[in-house]
């Protein structure tokens, strides 16, 4: 596999050959979900959603309503309570659509880690962002 073919994981930006380094036991190192993004063994344990389509729990149902909702209309127009676990999805949203001139309201809303962080794709399907409660921001093409 040459350079420009390398995969990497749509969420932490690491690369196929460098998570095969790490985890020698571990096959296949990464997958591609149903919702068309790479994903390392490592971040698919920190999701909290299943990949669009698939049933799931409780608080599950409550966020799978936002998958494919636009950051602004989460800030906006859906009235949500600020409580968990809307809290950290309103709060990434405001930091994509309106903070620091990024403009990204029209970004939608892909799923949620364990630990808060929250992931977006662009209109287009071509860029995704990583937006994590510390205030930490990821944005790029494909992967990260």
């Amino acid at each position: 596999m040459n350079l420009s073919e390398q995969r990497c994981c749509d969420f932490c930006g690491r690369s196929e050959i460098e998570l095969s380094a790490q985890s020698l036991d571990i096959s296949p190192v990464m997958e591609l979900d149903e919702d068309g993004l790479w994903v390392c063994h490592n971040c698919r344990a920190k999701l909290v959603l299943p990949t669009v389509g698939q049933e799931a729990g409780d608080l599950v149902d409550e966020l799978n309503v936002l998958v494919g909702e636009s950051a602004g209309a989460i800030c906006r127009t859906l009235n949500l309570p600020y409580e968990p676990p809307y809290q950290t999805i309103i709060d990434a949203a405001s930091k994509i659509a309106y903070d620091e001139d990024r403009f990204m309201s029209a970004w939608s809303f892909v799923t949620q880690w364990l630990d808060g962080t929250t992931v977006w794709r662009a209109e287009d399907g071509e860029s995704i962002a990583v937006v994590a409660p510390a205030a930490l921001f990821a944005c790029g093409p494909g992967s990260l």
